[in-house]
């Protein structure tokens, strides 16, 4: 396991086209913030997507005093929806039954307007199955008629919404509206949002003759980024490109680019930054400065930090140096500027894991203290776990082995919290558990060159009961856990025996010989398949054991050891290892 954040990124195969990198003054443009204030917004459109900036900033106050400065000004319908949808995503994010109610109105006053009826229906049964906090009341059409009860129909003939057009509604707000869950700040199952936007874009063509525009490109931006949070970051990025290219192909027919409140574009961008950043670096650097560009008249601190935090893990990943050097120093400035202070962790780390890449030791230290100090305050295990990871590759840098064995420790701890979570998705789990493992299985070696006994077997006993066979629906190859195990094994037996070496109370030779027994036991269970990676795990046993007995003075059983090693070495084929126990059957046999 490489403990390091910086250094545990993956070699990428663009390294040789770093010419093709921005210019440096060309980044530091594009990591310019905005000059403010910002102009006056022209047009109800324009007011559409300063409100929702405003919202993403979670300045919910500016953003409801702005929507009612135009919502009663002259425009296009389709702008207007675009302003009032804008505006009942901030009454619902601050539960405001008032505002809900209001803005769910005029909206579906505009949708029966224009035509819309089956539309209106639609979302208004959305609403009201969503909570009394987001529909309370079914509004009123524009006569005072409800939804469900238009004029002109007998109460026999209502007209109800096709099954279609409810699943496209229900697509639209998981795109465009906070759910229950996420108003209270839990986890939303991404698997539930790929379903539903799934099924959102299958019923486009059913109902498009009834809607207003064409909802697609934001299904699409929306599926994209469900499915990066599910971990399917191949289909999230085929995604992000489709709508991308319908957002070009749109401004083409259109002879220019168009008005996009949503930030669409920016969205799709944001979701390419990162599920390109480590195998595509500079594709993914790329579209986060395409995205910072359209950002210039955009006061969204963490939107603009967010994908600045992305564009430095690709600068790091391609191997720019100085590209991320300058990427970083921004960043540790521009992160002060995010509002909530939980947001603030992923740029600070991504700071700290750069000052490491560069061996900047000491300055990494500053944002990785604030990174995990926030992380502490708020419970958020993710970062901590990264923290963790990123203070242990610096320990084991400087050389500060104890500092790295506290952190592995806490790494281990961190991982195993999150996998036992029951709101981790069952990939990120298996991850995770792997994560523990290997953290745990660092902890072995450097408590055995430590001479911590105790941490040795504490770490053991974390591992074996991990990667126990009963221990339920494994999540990780059975040949992984069979091999963790024999690790810890081979560890308890070599921790017995230093112990008895530095006469330890309770260590004696009798301990170790039992623990030796019982690491091969775990040998002898070797999956099918994995003979030579037993034979391996035997014959290091038989040498460790050699080498103990030959330091107690125990010849005669040493030199059966070490010809039992020996044989094991030649029949894998490892010549050096020959060699040495050749050389202590010598040694034994002249004594």
């Amino acid at each position: 396991m490489t403990i390091s954040g910086a250094s545990s990124l993956p070699e990428s195969e663009e390294r040789p086209e770093l010419g093709e990198l921005p210019d440096l003054h060309d980044l530091r443009g594009a990591l310019r913030p905005p000059e403010l204030p910002l102009p006056y917004p022209r047009d109800v459109l324009a007011a559409a997507g300063r409100v929702s900036d405003l919202i993403h900033a979670e300045r919910y106050g500016d953003a409801r005093r702005l929507a009612e400065a135009f919502r009663d000004r002259p425009a296009d319908p389709a702008h207007r929806l675009a302003l009032l949808g804008a505006a009942l995503r901030g009454a619902v994010l601050t539960a405001d039954g008032e505002q809900i109610d209001r803005d769910t109105g005029d909206i579906v006053t505009i949708l029966k307007r224009s035509g819309h009826r089956e539309l209106a229906g639609a979302l208004v049964a959305e609403l009201l199955a969503r909570g009394p906090r987001q529909g309370r009341t079914p509004p009123a059409g524009p006569s005072g008629h409800g939804p469900s009860e238009p004029r002109g129909r007998r109460r026999g003939e209502q007209l109800q919404p096709r099954p279609e057009m409810k699943a496209l509604v229900r697509g639209l707000a998981r795109t465009a509206l906070p759910g229950p869950g996420e108003i209270r700040g839990a986890e939303v199952d991404p698997r539930r949002a790929v379903a539903q936007l799934r099924a959102a874009l299958d019923a486009v063509p059913v109902v498009r003759e009834q809607l207003p525009g064409d909802p697609e490109t934001q299904l699409r931006v929306g599926l994209a980024q469900a499915l990066e949070l599910m971990g399917d970051r191949a289909s999230a990025t085929s995604q992000a490109l489709d709508a991308l290219e319908r957002i070009e192909q749109a401004d083409a027919d259109a002879g220019g680019a168009r008005p996009d409140p949503l930030r669409l574009a920016t969205a799709a961008r944001t979701v390419l930054a990162r599920t390109l950043g480590t195998e595509r670096p500079l594709q993914a650097a790329r579209h986060a400065l395409d995205a910072l560009d359209a950002l210039h008249e955009v006061d969204d601190p963490p939107l603009r930090v967010g994908l600045i935090t992305h564009l430095l893990q690709a600068f790091m990943a391609a191997g720019a140096i100085d590209h991320a050097s300058l990427t970083a120093g921004r960043l540790a400035s521009l992160q002060r500027t995010v509002q909530r202070e939980s947001l603030r962790t992923g740029p600070l780390l991504a700071v700290a894991a750069q000052r490491v890449q560069a061996e900047r030791y000491d300055a990494a230290w500053v944002p990785l203290g604030r990174a995990r100090r926030i992380a502490r305050d708020h419970r958020d295990h993710r970062s901590c776990l990264e923290a963790a990871r990123l203070a242990a590759s610096i320990h084991e840098r400087v050389g500060d082995h104890p500092g790295a064995l506290h952190e592995l420790g806490l790494l281990a701890a961190e991982a195993r919290w999150l996998a036992d979570d029951l709101a981790t998705a069952r990939p990120e789990r298996a991850q995770l558990v792997s994560t523990e493992l290997s953290a745990q299985a660092l902890v072995l070696r450097r408590a055995l060159d430590l001479g911590h006994t105790a941490m040795v077997h504490e770490a053991a006993a974390a591992i074996e009961h991990r990667a126990r066979p009963e221990g339920g629906r494994p999540l990780l190859p059975p040949e992984l856990l069979w091999d963790h195990r024999v690790d810890a094994r081979v560890a308890r037996f070599i921790a017995a025996g230093e112990a008895s070496g530095r006469q330890e109370e309770g260590a004696t030779l009798a301990d170790c010989d039992r623990r030796r027994r019982e690491a091969l036991q775990i040998v002898d269970e070797a999956p099918a398949g994995h003979d030579a990676r037993a034979r391996y795990w035997a014959a290091y046993v038989d040498d460790r054991h050699a080498q103990m007995l030959a330091d107690r003075g125990k010849r005669t059983a040493a030199l059966r050891a070490a010809r039992r090693a020996r044989d094991g070495w030649e029949h894998l084929g490892r010549a050096d290892d020959v060699t040495r126990t050749e050389a202590l059957i010598a040694q034994l046999d002249e004594a």
